[in-house]
């Protein structure tokens, strides 16, 4: 069950509120420009044949260029209290420098008055920037008071307000606009036109702080690659329209079973990657099988139906670096295309070696039986919590060949193919195999495939006859078996045999969801079911192989027994 958004870890909201960078490089050339304006007061201030207090008039710009200079510098780290306090002190310094100045520094410092109102209009949130309209206003009014005759108090205050209010109104509209344009252009940049989900552009900027955030948190990231099966059979017979509406519809899906923070991007033409942070494999592969099931179900009627095949990929098991987790999630993509399409595979390095695409395909063989008996071992531990099922089936079923007269290296081969029976389990979810309870309808359709998932693993030279044992050894005698309820001699002997040691390994063994009902109930068993379930002259020989283990029991089935 994957975790409640609401028990997820919120991320820490930043003391400052984020700065767009278009945002904070005119906030940057804005305050120059306030600089540079209160320094032409310095060089006005030792300008020889000035009048007036040189030196007061010299330390007031110096004081008002370096709080232009922290606002330059610090735009987007200072809290917005520090920034209006800035402002604020600016006005003052601005009033204190008009009483001391001349004419010439008198019109620098109304420019001054001017640009920081302006300023305030665009930079500053509403409330604060009326603030400072109304506190330059009030400031120069009574500058004018103490510079100027009565009569033209009123025409000089009204003169520069009527400018500034306006100008000020303009700026804070245009800065609306600026700013939504600048979003959306950033926002189109990331964005799939098609289906407005995020792009690779998008995903790749967002792994890699994911990516940093889950390394210094010592957190798991999973990663999730998707890919429409058949997807060329909708434009091909439907139209390329027909193909974009499916595409919406898909994105549709995978967008309404996210979690909050989780991203999904569509990061090629029918290829989708979703980013799950603070997630293990686990819960990553039953989001996965999730959208799956309800792509699968929104296209059932479809004139061309759709499914997902997905694979799935985990930080830190499965790659230290984006890119690393990235491949192995396409790597285990390609177990499940391999495997027979629409299903999650979950990355493991066996499925790796034996479907890595060589050549445009997989280059299996006979070689790789070693990695597949060790697949096996692997799927033993998933299924039944340990090593040994696949190696006891394999041992019962070279006893029974034995017994029923086969050459030996025949009664090899059948051994191998024993240890191999349920390697199609490999496409089955842990959630169903590993269920303590009757399973549902469904479940069991799931676990119905794993024949024929493992014959598709097995598809490879100098593995036919494994192949088609495998995929035979849940068939029965009396045609009611699967997936092809085939009946009598239509199924080898072989997979007859290995279904006997199967079903009787399973009876005896313990599981973590039940005990085992031992030797005699399991005979009682397989007796009843001679001639339906099984072959009655497999079972006629398993009854004698293990009267023989009774009176000597097979060193290898000890050493897996105990």
């Amino acid at each position: 069950m994957l975790p409640p958004v609401a028990q997820r870890e919120a991320p820490q909201a930043p003391a400052v509120p984020p700065v767009e960078p278009s945002t904070r490089f005119a906030a940057r050339v804005g305050s120059g420009i306030f600089a540079g304006l209160a320094l032409l007061l310095v060089v006005l201030a030792l300008l020889p044949g000035m009048d007036g207090p040189a030196l007061a008039r010299f330390a007031i710009p110096i004081a008002c260029a370096l709080a232009a200079l922290a606002l330059h510098l610090n735009a987007d780290r200072l809290p917005p209290s520090a920034l209006y306090a800035a402002a604020t002190c600016g006005t003052l310094l601005i009033s204190a420098n008009l009483l001391l100045s001349d004419d010439a520094a008198a019109l620098s410092g109304e420019l001054l008055y001017a640009w920081l109102a302006l300023y305030a209009a665009y930079f500053f949130a509403i409330r604060q920037a009326v603030f400072q309209m109304v506190l330059m206003s009030v400031a120069y009014l009574g500058v004018l008071f103490d510079t100027v005759p009565a009569q033209d108090v009123a025409a000089s205050w009204i003169t520069l307000v009527a400018v500034i209010v306006p100008a000020g109104v303009v700026l804070r509209v245009v800065r609306g606009g600026v700013t939504e344009l600048v979003r959306s252009l950033a926002e189109a940049a990331r964005t799939d036109p098609l289906t407005q989900l995020k792009n690779r552009l998008a995903l790749d900027q967002e792994i890699h702080e994911e990516l940093e955030v889950a390394r210094r948190g010592g957190r798991q990231l999973t990663v999730v690659v998707g890919d429409l099966d058949h997807f060329k059979w909708v434009n091909d017979q439907l139209g390329h329209r027909a193909g974009d509406r499916a595409l919406v519809r898909v994105a549709r899906i995978l967008a309404s079973h996210r979690r909050a923070g989780d991203t999904v991007a569509r990061t090629g033409g029918e290829e989708f990657t979703l980013l799950l942070p603070n997630t293990s494999e686990h819960d990553a592969y039953l989001a996965a099988e999730r959208m799956r099931t309800a792509v699968a179900s929104e296209f059932a009627s479809d004139p061309v139906p759709l499914t997902f095949s997905f694979g799935v990929a985990n930080f830190p098991d499965h790659g230290g670096s984006a890119d690393a987790v990235i491949e192995s999630a396409d790597q285990a993509l390609y177990a499940a295309k391999a495997l027979g399409r629409n299903r999650s595979i979950i990355f493991n390095r066996e499925i790796a070696a034996i479907f890595a695409p060589e050549g445009g395909g997989r280059g299996l063989d006979a070689s790789h039986l070693p990695e597949l008996l060790s697949l096996t071992e692997q799927l033993d531990v998933r299924d039944a919590g340990t090593v040994n099922h696949s190696r006891t089936v394999g041992r019962y079923s070279a006893l029974i060949a034995e017994q029923l007269g086969l050459p030996a290296d025949r009664v090899e081969r059948i051994e191998i193919a024993g240890r191999l029976h349920d390697i199609g389990k490999i496409g089955v979810p842990d959630a169903v195999l590993q269920k303590p309870g009757p399973l549902g309808s469904r479940e069991m359709a799931q676990v119905r495939t794993h024949p024929e998932i493992g014959a598709e693993v097995l598809a490879g030279q100098g593995l036919e006859d494994l192949r088609s044992w495998v995929i035979a050894h849940h068939e029965r005698p009396d045609g009611k078996g699967y997936p092809a309820r085939l009946k009598g001699d239509e199924i080898p002997v072989e997979a007859k045999i290995i279904a006997v040691a199967d079903a009787f390994e399973a009876m005896t063994a313990d599981r973590v969801y039940r005990a085992g009902i031992g030797n005699k109930a399991a005979r009682v068993e397989l007796l009843r079911c001679a001639g339906t379930q099984f072959d009655a002259r497999v079972i006629a020989a398993f009854m004698a192989v293990l009267d023989d283990l009774e009176r000597e029991p097979d060193a290898e089935l000890a050493g897996l027994r105990s």
